[in-house]
C-alpha cells in the first residue's frame, strides 16, 4: 500500500506530504484548492507527461512515493529541464518506472492515462473471474507450439543451405582428416626441424667435446683416483674423496660414451628438413583455418563430423516435427476453445452484475458489454480479443471505455474492482461522484467502504456520505497561493463534513455531520 506521498513544486504546492492509512482515505477540501493536483502527482509516477505542472518555487517539481507490502519501494520522479525516473534511489527509464508503479497503484480519473482503457487490462480484469488451470493450460500450449515451429523454422532454414554447407562440411572433414593431425605433433616437429637446419653447428660442437673427453680427457681424472686410494689406506677423508672422484669419473665416462653415439646419429639425411619442413607447414595451414591449435583443428573436425550426420537426418527430423506440429496445434485450439468458451460465460455473467453495480451507482441506464474479436491465429493470451464497451444511455452506441466520462470510467473501474477482485494493492478515484447525491450517494459510499476491505482506497470526493466511512480524512487547504495538506480528526472532521453537507457551520449541520460519523 501507499504510505507516504511527498510533494515538492507541484503547480501550487510548494511542498506537501500526505501520510496515508489502510482502508478507505478520503481528500476533501474548497474548489480550486488544489486536490486534484495530488492525483496528478500520482498520475506522473505512472508515465504521464508534466505539462504546466512545475510550480514557481524552483526549475523542477518531485514526487516520491513510498509503499510497503511485503517489501519496500520508493518510487520517485523529477521534472525539469529532463525526467528523472527512479526506483530506490537507482536511475531507471520512465516506462521502468511505469510498470513498477502499475504493480502497486492503479488510477482512475478523467485525465490519467488509464490502464483499464488498455485491451490488456481489460482481459485481465475478465480472466480474473476464470480457474486459474484454463489460463495455464493455454500458457502451457502455446508454448509449446511456439517452441516447436521456431524448431521447426529453424531446421527449414538450414536445410535450404544444406547442399552448400555439406560440401563445405565434407571439405572441412575430409582436409583434417587427410592430414592425420596428432596432438603436439607441430611441437615436436618444430624441435626436430630446429636440429636438422643446424646439424653442422651441433655436430661440430658435439664433436669437440667428445675429443676432449676421449683424448687423454680422462686419463689425469684415473690418475688422480688411483692416488687418492693409495692415501686413503691412511686417511679415511682422502677414501671418501677418491670415491667422489670415481662416480665423477663414471658420469664423464657415461657422457663420452652418449657423445659418441649422438654424433654417430647425426649422420645427414638430406631429405628429412624438407619432409619436416613440409608437414610443418601443412599443419601450420591447418591451424590458421580451424586453430589456433592443433587441439582446436581436431575439435572442429569433430564439430563438423557430427553436423554432417544432423544433416543428413534432418527430413526424418522434419517429418517428425511436423506430425509433433499438427498434435500441439490440435491441442492449442482444444485448449484455446476451453478458454474462450469460459471467457464468454464469465463475461455473460460480469455484464448482468456490472448493469446492476452501475445502475447503483447513479447510472441506471447505463449498458456494459465484453466484445470479442477472433483472431487470425492463435495468439499468446487466447483466440480472441477482449474489449470493454460502454454506454450510459440506451439512445447512445456501445462505445470503447475511452468515450466515457471520468466519473463514468471511476465508477466503471470500482464496480469491476468490486466484481473482480482483480486490482492494484492502492486505487486512486477522482472525479467518482460528479452528479452523485441522495441514496446513489450512500450506495457509492458503501462500495467503497467495502473495497477499502480488501484494498487500500484514495478517493477525491465532494460527498460527505463517503467523507464519513474513511478511515483516514485529509482536506487540501490553500492559503494565498501555497497549497498544505492536513489530517483531519475530532471536531476538525466533524466541521469539514458540516461545510461538505451544506456549506455552513450550523449547529444542525454539525449534529447532521456527528451522525454521519457515528454511522460510518
Amino acid at each position: 500500500m501507499l504510505v507516504r506521498l511527498e510533494v515538492n513544486n507541484l503547480a501550487a504546492i510548494r511542498e506537501a506530504t500526505l501520510e496515508l492509512a489502510p482502508g478507505l482515505n478520503v481528500l476533501t477540501g474548497e474548489t480550486g484548492a488544489g486536490k486534484s493536483l495530488l492525483v496528478d502527482a500520482l498520475a506522473l509516477l505512472l508515465g504521464e507527461r508534466a505539462e504546466g505542472l512545475i510550480g514557481p518555487y524552483g526549475d523542477s517539481l518531485l514526487v516520491t512515493a513510498f509503499f510497503q507490502g511485503g517489501e519496500e519501494r520508493v518510487l520517485s520522479r523529477r521534472v525539469g529541464a529532463r525526467s528523472t525516473p527512479r526506483i530506490d534511489g537507482e536511475v531507471v527509464s520512465l516506462k521502468e518506472l511505469q510498470e513498477e508503479a502499475e504493480r502497486w497503484l492503479s488510477l482512475h480519473a478523467q485525465h490519467a492515462a488509464l490502464a483499464l482503457l488498455s485491451p490488456k487490462r481489460q482481459r485481465e480484469l475478465l480472466d480474473a473471474l476464470l480457474p486459474s488451470p484454463l489460463l495455464q493450460a493455454y500458457r502451457e500450449a502455446y508454448a509449446h507450439h511456439q517452441t516447436l515451429l521456431g524448431e521447426k523454422r529453424a531446421l527449414e532454414e538450414a536445410l535450404r543451405a544444406k547442399s552448400e554447407r555439406e560440401d563445405l562440411l565434407r571439405f572441412q572433414l575430409r582436409e583434417i582428416q587427410a592430414a592425420k593431425p596428432r596432438p603436439g605433433e607441430d611441437l615436436a616437429l618444430e624441435e626436430e626441424a630446429r636440429r636438422l637446419r643446424h646439424l653442422e653447428t651441433l655436430r661440430e660442437r658435439a664433436g669437440r667435446a667428445y675429443a676432449l673427453l676421449a683424448d687423454e680427457g680422462l686419463s689425469p681424472l684415473e690418475s688422480a683416483v688411483r692416488e687418492l686410494r693409495q692415501g686413503g689406506r691412511y686417511d679415511p677423508a682422502l677414501e671418501a674423496l677418491a670415491k667422489d672422484l670415481e662416480a665423477a669419473l663414471e658420469g664423464a665416462e657415461a657422457v663420452a660414451r652418449e657423445l659418441e653415439g649422438y654424433l654417430e646419429g647425426l649422420e645427414a639425411d638430406p631429405g628429412r628438413l624438407a619432409q619436416v619442413e613440409e608437414r610443418l607447414a601443412l599443419l601450420e595451414r591447418l591451424k590458421r583455418k580451424y586453430g589456433p591449435t592443433l587441439e582446436d583443428v581436431l575439435a572442429h573436425g569433430e564439430r563438423a563430423e557430427a553436423e554432417l550426420a544432423a544433416l543428413e537426418g534432418g527430413e526424418a527430423r522434419l517429418q517428425d516435427l511436423d506430425q509433433a506440429l499438427k498434435a500441439a496445434e490440435e491441442a492449442l485450439w482444444q485448449a484455446g476453445e476451453a478458454l474462450g468458451k469460459a471467457r464468454r460465460e464469465a463475461a455473460k455473467g460480469l455484464e448482468k452484475a456490472m448493469g446492476e453495480e452501475l445502475a447503483a451507482l447513479g447510472l441506471p441506464q447505463a449498458r456494459f458489454q465484453v466484445a470479442f474479436t477472433p483472431l487470425p491465429e492463435p495468439g499468446p493470451f487466447g483466440l480472441e480479443e477482449v474489449a470493454f464497451r460502454f454506454a450510459a444511455s440506451p439512445h447512445l452506441p456501445l462505445s470503447p471505455l475511452s468515450a466515457a466520462s471520468g466519473g463514468e470510467l471511476s465508477r466503471i473501474a470500482l464496480a469491476l474492482a468490486l466484481l473482480t477482485g482483480a486490482e492494484a494493492p492502492t486505487v486512486v478515484f477522482d472525479e467518482m461522484d460528479a452528479g452523485v447525491g441522495g441514496e446513489t450517494a450512500w450506495k457509492l459510499a458503501e462500495r467503497l467502504a467495502r473495497l477499502g476491505e480488501k484494498r487500500q482506497v484514495l478517493v477525491v470526493t465532494h460527498l460527505p456520505q463517503v467523507a464519513a466511512r474513511a478511515h483516514r480524512h485529509l482536506k487540501v487547504v490553500k492559503e494565498g497561493s501555497e497549497v498544505r495538506v492536513e489530517v483531519l480528526e475530532g471536531e476538525a472532521r466533524v466541521r469539514e463534513l458540516a461545510r461538505l453537507l451544506s456549506g455552513q457551520y450550523t449547529e444542525a449541520a454539525l449534529s447532521h455531520a456527528r451522525l454521519l460519523l457515528e454511522a460510518g
